[in-house]
């Protein structure tokens, strides 16, 4: 078409989009373009689309067909997206931490579309990168999305970034499977069974304890590691005796994480314990990788000299429970706790009821009424404090 005509269609979208403010209108326009558009240049039939006119000057919005979409279709995308986010800035959104509202331009959006707002973000970043655990460092909602560098530098002063930097680069080397050669201190790649094999010499060693390849076998202790010294004559009895009370004195409170194999010692509280290198939980009395509180139904909670006055209750409770739960096995007769009728026990962990149709915890009587609450109610914590 003619310039004309493209500005009296300019014209007639003008006029539809001042009808609608506020609102979506490209719809409108492409309905009123395909049904209306050749009625309102009074044309009733089809049009021979021509060259284009480049000499007219008239309305400058309409595009020439000498444009491509490959660079007309972004620069609508890029207009779009910056109109989007002015809106953003100025609408209010609610932080979900402090659950106060803000203007957006008070707000943190992390990649995964999560939104809160600069001084939780900042009181966040601050206290991991302070701890050291930077393993935290992610969306506080579902844990979806690491929190990016740009954005720290954003919310931390320049004291704090270089502190994380620093820290991200040592727990990158520390999680690396390079190890080096007992022998000749070669750097030395991992498989992984944890054996490695030294380019230079060709020693082949295991990666945890650095002595010789050991297929299938437990590595040494350093207890036996002292025994085979003192059985080859390089140390003496008093010697060994007074090495091996050093190591258990260095090594009682301090176990290696089962993912890093940091090593973590405990000063106090429970046998539950988190690494602060990789978050991984674990049970400090076995060593074993663990979730939620469910793995000490076998394993102590607490250490005797561990315990406060409300443990040692806690403990003899549990204590007291398993013993009762042991005297009426599987087959037995027992009193249901609701209507106290007998009923006959065939789990070991919940009993149904047939009289009132109720089911209840064989370790704390409990009466379960949720079939989710039941999977994993026997055996912890809420099952020993009941």
């Amino acid at each position: 078409m003619d310039g004309p005509d493209v500005s009296q269609l300019c014209e007639m979208l003008d006029t539809i989009w001042a009808e609608m403010p506020g609102q979506e209108v490209v719809y409108q326009w492409v309905e009123w373009i395909r049904y209306s558009s050749l009625a309102n240049l009074w044309l009733d039939g089809k049009i021979l689309l021509g060259p284009d006119i480049h000499r007219y000057n008239g309305d400058r919005r309409a595009i020439s067909r000498s444009l491509s979409l490959e660079s007309v279709i972004p620069s609508m995308l890029s207009y779009s997206s910056k109109k989007h986010y002015q809106a953003f800035l100025e609408d209010l959104h609610m932080c979900m931490i402090c659950l106060n509202q803000w203007k957006g331009s008070n707000f943190i959006k992390l990649p995964c579309q999560h939104l809160y707002c600069v001084k939780c973000m900042e009181t966040l970043c601050k206290m991991h990168v302070k701890e050291g655990t930077l393993f935290q460092l992610v969306c506080p909602d579902t844990k979806c999305t690491s929190i990016p560098h740009y954005l720290l530098k954003r919310l931390l002063s320049k004291e704090e970034f270089e502190r994380w930097d620093r820290l991200a680069l040592e727990k990158a080397l520390d999680s690396m499977s390079d190890v080096y050669c007992p022998k000749c201190v070669v750097g030395c790649v991992e498989d992984e069974d944890n054996n490695a094999e030294c380019p230079k010499c060709s020693f082949t060693f295991c990666g945890f304890c650095k002595e010789l390849w050991h297929p299938g076998k437990q590595c040494l202790t350093p207890e036996q590691k002292l025994q085979r010294r003192r059985g080859s004559g390089r140390m003496t009895e008093r010697e060994v005796a007074q090495e091996l009370a050093n190591i258990r004195e260095l090594y009682k409170d301090v176990r290696v994480c089962p993912k890093c194999r940091i090593a973590i010692a405990k000063c106090e509280g429970c046998n539950k314990m988190v690494c602060g290198n990789c978050g991984q939980f674990f049970c400090f009395r076995c060593g074993k990788a663990i979730c939620g509180y469910s793995h000490f139904t076998n394993c102590r909670l607490f250490e005797p000299h561990d315990m406060t006055d409300l443990d040692r209750q806690m403990d003899e409770l549990q204590f007291g429970n398993q013993m009762r739960n042991q005297l009426k096995p599987v087959g037995a007769m027992v009193r249901c706790p609701r209507c106290r009728e007998m009923t006959f026990k065939d789990d070991e962990k919940y009993i149904f009821c047939m009289v009132c149709a109720a089911s209840s915890c064989t370790m704390c009587k409990r009466i379960i009424t949720d079939r989710r609450m039941k999977s994993g109610h026997w055996g912890s914590s809420e099952c020993y404090s009941s």
